[in-house]
Order: structure tokens, then sequence, then C-alpha cells
């Protein structure tokens, strides 16, 4: 390979790199966020949850897609909460997407997900996040077949790949539980409430369980993770260097 077809392979090497990974807010149960959610631990508390999930996921603006029939993300607490915070939201069931593709996600900036319908390939939620989407997502519905087991490995396949897992059981915590951890999740939050889930744990690295109940099962886990993504810096380099060389080449010529 001569100088110049060199330099033009960084060229394309750099647009190709990946940008950073996004965000994944994994809940062991859907109820936190429903009508009986704000209700039972607050409005306020569970309001400045869904805003911090939301926020932490977007980066505090964009569209959010609700890829979910469950009543926990359809119901008018939860999305009047995110209205109010200034996000356009699009429902599923009400305005569907169409095919479940990268291309058709990439324009939202976060999806929350619970229940049905579980996309028929993950690897495509699993593209989103590495090119840089956030997902929420809660377990617990007992609406995908197979009970509590079916449901975990329903997620698995995707949470496995960000270190997360999802318990093939039910583990029973019901009621407002206050926060453990110092996490941004958490902000303004003084309890939230669940209604027995799939207890979230760690696989992997990048990941980390940030609210725990009883016997330490773990409530919410968290990813956000850049480990083996190019920091943003590096493609650039790469790209400066690499035309610069070229323009000294056709000087040279």
């Amino acid at each position: 390979m001569n100088k110049t077809a060199a330099a033009l392979s960084l060229v394309f090497l750099a647009a190709a790199l990946p940008g950073q990974a996004g965000t994944i807010i994994v809940n062991h149960d859907e109820w936190t966020t429903s009508n009986t959610g704000f209700s039972q631990a607050g409005a306020t508390s569970t309001g400045n949850f869904v805003r911090n999930v939301a926020n932490l996921l977007t980066g505090g603006s964009g569209d959010i897609l609700i890829y979910s029939s469950n009543f926990s993300l359809n119901e008018s607490q939860f999305l009047n909460t995110l209205t109010g915070a200034g996000y356009t939201v699009r429902r599923q069931d009400v305005n569907p997407i169409g095919l479940f593709s990268l291309p058709n996600l990439i324009g939202f900036e976060a999806i929350f997900l619970a229940g049905v319908p579980v996309p028929a390939d993950l690897s495509v939620l699993q593209a989103y996040v590495n090119q840089g989407g956030g997902v929420y997502l809660a377990g617990g519905t007992a609406a995908i077949p197979g009970g509590s087991s079916g449901e975990a490995a329903a997620w698995d396949a995707f949470l496995n790949a960000f270190g997360l897992d999802f318990a093939a059981t039910y583990n029973g915590i019901t009621g407002n539980v206050a926060p453990t951890t110092a996490h941004p999740l958490f902000n303004g939050v003084t309890t939230l409430y669940y209604n027995s889930g799939n207890s979230v744990s760690v696989s992997g690295s990048g990941a980390a369980v940030v609210a725990t109940g009883a016997q330490g099962l773990g409530l919410i886990g968290v990813f956000d993770d850049t480990v083996g993504v190019p920091e943003p810096g590096t493609a650039s380099l790469l790209l400066v260097g690499a035309l610069g060389f070229l323009a000294l080449r056709r000087r040279s010529s």
C-alpha cells in the first residue's frame, strides 16, 4: 500500500469509528412509573425519578420512544411528567414506528421498554446503544410467556451484552423503598414504589447496581461505559493527521 492509500485508509477509519456508547437504566419492576407508583411513593419523588431517568438517557432534551404496551409507560402521570419536562414522546401503540430497525430508532434519544412487545431482533437495540442511544427497561411485568424465567430470558440477550442480568425468579419486594446510593438517578428521590420484579445483577464490566432491597437484591442497575470505544479526540486526530499528510503530498507533487 502506498502512502497516499494508507492516508486515505486512515480517513475512512476515522469516519467509521463509533461514537460514545449510550446509557442503560434497568429497573427490576414496572410499577415504579405507574400512576399507582406516583400515588404510593409520592408524585414529587417519583416525578423526580422519571425526570432524572430521562435526563441521564438523553442529556436533557429530545425525542423519546415508548416501545411498550405496558401500563407503567403509558399512564397519565408518567407521560405528563415527560412532556412537562419538554420531551417529545412517541408511543408505539398509538403511532407505530414500523420496522424495529436502527434507521428508525436512531432519531430517538431514548427508548423505554417493559413487557411486550419484545423486539424480535435485540441486536438492533444493542446497536442503538452502541451508537449512543439511551434505554430504560423495566422487568417484573409477568406479560411475557414463560413467567419470570421467560421474562429474564427474553431480555438477557440484550442486557448481558452490557454487563447486566435479570434474575429468573420474581423477588417479591413490594412497597416503598428508599434509594440506597447517591447516584444522580435519585436526586430529589426519597422513595420509590415496587411490586415484585426480576432482581438486577451485574454480569460484566461497565455496569453497576445502584439500588438494592431486601437481602441486597438489586432493584436498579445502570450501564454507562465507554471502555473499548475511542475517545472522540482520537478519531479527530487520526482524521486531521491523515488530511495533513495528503496536503503535504499534494504540495510536494
